[in-house]
């Protein structure tokens, strides 16, 4: 019997039923890649690990246990492996186990329904590699001419390793220059592609599910790095996170596992969440807001004003905070019309009982006028660009606003 060549694409199957699990075998195997079988789940993660296959076909209704357990034993094992859930299960139960392996990194490849065709499972495969037009997850890729599969691979590879780091941009009080505060911001640098800057990568890494990766390693290195300092009362560090994190049932804990980790109370912790995300589902972020606020976290609604708030729910979302976007901070200085929107944010959220961050503060007139307005604090470049910890040290000695 002739070998495989070593181009040949690998397979693993797990399915407790034996006919189905030989039958879709002999399907794949069709389809000219080498396939492994099992049913029992300790054996297929073993195969994982040694026979290191390119797919991974998972059902997810299995009696020792089930595919969702098995796709979390897949993500801590820091899988690469593209995956096929199989289920028999219906299209809705199939897209949250979808969802779910990508909100903990995992690659999809697909979802196969029970019973399937050879043509469907072929097409799953074929999607993989065959050339076609664009879609708009593809579209997205076009700056730096991304592919998805390589988008998804090589961004977690940047996450686990040294490509990924954290920048920090300082905070000031309007009317005394005093910093009280920094936001931590992820900044990734390819070995191949250079700089890639966050508003390429961040979307991107929400479309396939791996934002959560991100925080969790903007996170540690943000709050390792704040509990390394010497910080007056009052200075926080804000972090960014997603509205596709929402779904995580034990966010709020997993947040709270962090800050005990490396020694920060969860009230110098200022979490952002940007405006339409926050919006999208209210009911949802009405829950998962309120309990990281009593687990003492403040939190700042992003972005305001380029969003679909109403105030109804404006009012009902525990924020407190609200950060001016910065379209109408950079444009106050040219347009009236600007300076009234951001005169009345600053209103609406002292009212409201916020306090007020304006972003995009460039020059001297406009960090006055919003200290005339009644802005507590700003962020910009006129103040301070994003700067690792090295250069904010330095910075930190000698600023003067």
């Amino acid at each position: 019997m002739t070998e495989p060549e070593a181009t040949t694409e690998r397979v693993l199957i797990i399915d407790d039923d034996p006919d189905v699990g030989r039958l879709l075998e002999i399907q794949i195997k069709a389809t000219g890649r080498e396939t492994r079988l099992t049913e029992d789940p300790e054996e297929f993660l073993t195969l994982h690990r040694d026979w290191s296959p390119d797919f991974v076909v998972i059902d997810l209704v299995m009696p020792k246990m089930d595919g969702l357990d098995v796709l979390t034993h897949l993500a801590r094992d820091r899988c690469t492996a593209r995956v096929i859930i199989s289920s028999g299960m219906g299209g809705r139960v199939m897209d949250a186990a979808r969802r779910f392996a990508d909100a903990n990194g995992l690659v999809i490849a697909g979802v196969l329904g029970k019973p399937h065709t050879q043509d469907e499972l072929r097409a799953v495969f074929e999607r993989q590699s065959r050339p076609r037009i664009p879609d708009s997850a593809e579209a997205a890729l076009a700056p730096t001419s991304w592919r998805a599969t390589e988008f998804q691979v090589a961004f977690r590879a940047a996450v686990m390793g040294a490509e990924i780091a954290v920048a920090y941009q300082p905070k000031v009080d309007c009317k005394s220059g005093a910093i009280v505060g920094y936001e931590a911001l992820a900044r990734w640098t390819h070995p191949e592609r250079g700089s890639i800057p966050p508003d390429e990568f961040v979307p991107l890494a929400e479309r396939f599910g791996l934002v959560g990766l991100l925080t969790e390693r903007v996170m540690a290195d943000a709050l390792r790095w704040f509990a390394g300092g010497e910080h007056a009362e009052g200075v926080r560090i804000a972090i960014n996170i997603s509205a596709g994190e929402f779904d995580e049932p034990t966010l709020d804990k997993r947040f709270v596992t962090a800050c005990e980790e490396a020694g920060v109370a969860p009230g110098d912790v200022i979490l952002e969440i940007t405006e339409t995300g926050a919006m999208a589902d209210p009911a949802r972020s009405l829950q998962l807001l309120t309990r990281l606020r009593l687990e003492g976290f403040h939190l700042s609604l992003d972005d305001f004003g380029t969003g679909y708030s109403s105030m109804l729910q404006l009012a009902r979302l525990p924020f407190s905070e609200l950060k001016v976007d910065r379209s109408f901070v950079t444009t106050a200085a040219s347009s009236d019309e600007s300076v009234i929107v951001v005169r009345s944010i600053i209103d609406l959220g002292h009212a409201l009982g916020m306090h007020l961050t304006a972003e995009g503060v460039e020059d001297a007139w406009v960090l006055a006028l919003l200290t005339d307005l009644g802005c507590d604090y700003a962020q910009g470049f006129y103040i301070a660009r994003p700067m690792f910890p090295d250069a904010l040290d330095a910075w930190a000695k000698d600023v003067s606003i």
